[in-house]
């Protein structure tokens, strides 16, 4: 999905006219639970044989992560696994990619006790980047994980850049004589 799509929060229709959403950063406990055995089973290979591999071997959280994000009902999904199975992995797949943000991430890079305990980050770090660039926590809480991720990364680059820039004109003042600081100054503050 496109980043137009992930930050209108879209819905996206299938060929059988079935709703899948992004799920949101608020439902990122309930959907971790169900999906994040099914994200390490993929390895990021989305292959027809890899993903009906990961749904028999989770077949109930393969079930709730499309009651998760879509329109269907269970009955609904119950007649489609039971009449169509190949229409109920055609509806996992788009809920995979709809939800791709999440299945792309890398695994976490396990660190030594000490180091984790010292330089820990928490959630309220994340929210608090994003809070500081001028987003509102009840809006992040409704923005979609794809949202969130590509939000967090842009606000994480600004603030590379920020520092970057800030270096640079700290340089330039030091090496720069006064009308050469000057004519700095005056060029940056030019609408």
């Amino acid at each position: 999905m496109n980043d137009f799509f992930l930050a209108n929060n879209d819905v996206y229709i299938n060929k059988y006219g079935q709703e899948i959403r992004q799920f949101k950063v608020k439902e990122l406990e309930n959907w971790v639970s169900i999906a994040e055995l099914i994200r390490i089973a993929l390895k990021r290979n989305y292959s027809d044989e890899s993903i009906e591999a990961a749904i028999q071997a989770n077949k109930f959280k393969a079930i709730a992560m499309c009651l998760l994000v879509t329109d269907a009902t269970g009955a609904q999904i119950d007649e489609m696994i039971q009449n169509d199975a190949d229409k109920f992995v055609e509806l996992f797949k788009d809920v995979i990619n709809v939800n791709k943000a999440f299945f792309d991430q890398e695994d976490a890079k396990k660190t030594n006790k000490q180091e984790s305990k010292k330089d820990k980050t928490t959630w309220f770090d994340s929210f608090q980047t994003l809070i500081s660039k001028g987003h509102k926590h009840e809006d992040i809480l409704n923005y979609s994980w794809g949202a969130f991720m590509k939000y967090l990364k842009a606000a994480q680059r600004n603030e590379r850049n920020h520092l970057l820039s800030y270096g640079a004109t700290m340089r330039f003042a030091y090496h720069a004589n006064n009308k050469g600081y000057a004519s700095y100054t005056k060029e940056i503050n030019k609408e």
